[in-house]
């Protein structure tokens, strides 16, 4: 494998990550952009094969390893088959209140509506929020925004754009609200953070906030919003390097637990 251009020991001694053993060090990464390359169709994405052996090197070693994506569960459990890794589906919103899927489900209805005849734009409509998918569109971001405006407004849902994609969710910081409620729950002393979208803006400013030692790496692409990454500790240039990254991470951790 290609030696890495980032100094991983380096970054972990740095980060105080060094002294804190594996055992209760917590990881936690997204997986479009992050682990998979971003492809035209979601269906058609598969984890860098770096990653995924790493990913299960680190399983044994860790005291968690976590997927958090805005891919449904389903979805995950279909691309990812990794034993001991836990799988954070629909940017952690399995715990939607009735009321938060009424307004899902009134949204979906109006977004269908008006965007019916915009061509090369797409709902899919997952269990913890929609995403309206354009890559193949013409009409730029702003004004299919612009189009689902009323229906925003009407149900309280919250607008986030990403890579070609609108996310559209009942809660406005998903991902950093699972994020700490994983930490809480796992009783880390830890945190490495990887992400590439704006959907994970909130996972890395929770833990950017952290009083524990903690990592955040931002995995960049030409479509990232430029000031994504300000408060990254860390930032790679694309899947590759996360595979070698966390390979690198499995080496580490391997020779101390």
């Amino acid at each position: 494998m290609q030696q890495s251009r980032i100094d991983l020991r380096r970054e972990l001694e740095a980060a105080g990550l060094a002294r804190v053993p594996p055992q209760r060090l917590l990881l936690v990464t997204d997986f479009d952009g992050t682990l998979s390359e971003v492809v035209s169709s979601p269906s058609a994405a598969e984890i860098n094969a770096a990653s995924e052996n790493a990913l299960r090197r680190l399983a044994g070693v860790l005291g968690r390893v976590a997927i958090l994506s805005s891919r449904s569960p389903s979805d995950l459990e279909a691309r990812l088959h990794i034993d001991g890794i836990e799988l954070i589906g629909d940017s952690g919103l399995q715990d939607m209140t009735s009321d938060e899927r009424r307004r899902l489900e009134m949204f979906n209805v109006e977004a269908a509506r008006v965007l019916a005849e915009v061509p090369g734009v797409w709902l899919e409509i997952k269990p913890g929020g929609t995403a309206i998918h354009h890559r193949h569109a013409a009409l730029p971001a702003e004004d299919i925004v612009a189009a689902i405006g009323r229906a925003v407004r009407e149900t309280e849902l919250h607008v986030r754009t990403g890579r070609r994609v609108i996310e559209v969710s009942p809660r406005e910081r998903p991902k950093g609200d699972a994020l700490a409620a994983l930490v809480k729950r796992v009783d880390c002393a830890g945190v490495i953070c990887l992400g590439d979208d704006e959907n994970d803006r909130p996972m890395f400013e929770y833990v950017s906030g952290l009083s524990m030692p903690h990592l955040t790496v931002g995995v960049a692409s030409g479509e990232a919003p430029p000031d994504l990454f300000d408060g990254c500790e860390l930032v790679v240039s694309g899947p590759d390097e996360v595979g070698e990254l966390l390979a690198e991470l499995a080496d580490l951790t391997q020779g101390r637990g």
